[in-house]
């Protein structure tokens, strides 16, 4: 996923920052509400995670202005996951009435903010019908299907589930792990890493008839890239 990050504890969102990238998300970390303003106005993300207690425009203002101002119309869907150190009931009614997607209180567990994040993505996609698209390759939420350059791109469950790590992470390289922690979470007879590489070597047969490869990046991790002239 491409994320947007609006917090101003430098600690916290540098730590976040980390671990969010190492998981193979590309992260943009803006620290007052202006910033993030000037941001969601050049820049399209996958979704926005929102501190409240913010410099110059609190994280209600850069709510409403996001789901009201003619200037973000083209992307008033955009989720957002408000993460605040408040957590009385009140507080998160609030945030939610005024458009937030969903609500974590500090402190709180990556892996929980990561899966939230997951979340809300494929209900923006399965709602809209909207597509995810890179390097050439669509990605249909409500069909639960790939095509590539007008055909449909048959693949396994586990394929699936690989490819569409890699199209969300948008060309930052996912580790061998992160892959298969998406792969094969429910999976108690996968018991090594070296299961995830066979997943990829299928994958990589079916995408060269399509001009598109899964590159590696030594030490770091996976990526798809596009092989077209």
């Amino acid at each position: 996923m491409y994320l947007l990050l609006v917090e101003d504890e430098a600690t916290l969102a540098e730590s976040l920052l980390g671990v969010l990238v190492a998981k193979g998300h590309r992260v943009d970390w803006v620290a007052d509400g202006r910033m993030a303003l000037s941001q969601l106005a050049t820049t399209r993300y996958d979704a926005m995670v929102l501190d409240l207690g913010l410099p110059y425009l609190d994280g209600r203002g850069v709510l409403d202005a996001l789901r009201t101002a003619p200037a973000f119309q083209d992307r008033q869907d955009l989720p957002v996951l408000i993460l605040s150190a408040r957590d009385q009931s009140s507080d998160k009614i609030a945030a939610l009435e005024a458009g937030a997607d969903d609500y974590l209180s500090k402190p709180f567990d990556v892996d929980e903010l990561e899966a939230r994040l997951f979340a809300l993505l494929r209900r923006r996609l399965g709602k809209t019908g909207a597509q995810l698209n890179w390097v050439g390759i669509q990605y249909d939420a409500s069909k639960r299907s790939f095509a590539c350059r007008g055909h449909t791109l048959a693949v396994s469950p586990r394929e699936h589930a690989a490819l569409l790590a890699l199209m969300q992470a948008q060309g930052v390289p996912l580790t061998r792990l992160a892959l298969y922690e998406r792969v094969f979470a429910d999976d108690e007879d996968a018991s090594s890493l070296d299961v995830i590489d066979v997943v990829i070597y299928r994958l990589r047969k079916k995408l060269v008839p399509f001009a598109v490869s899964i590159q590696s990046v030594r030490g770091i991790g996976l990526y798809l890239a596009s092989d077209a002239a």
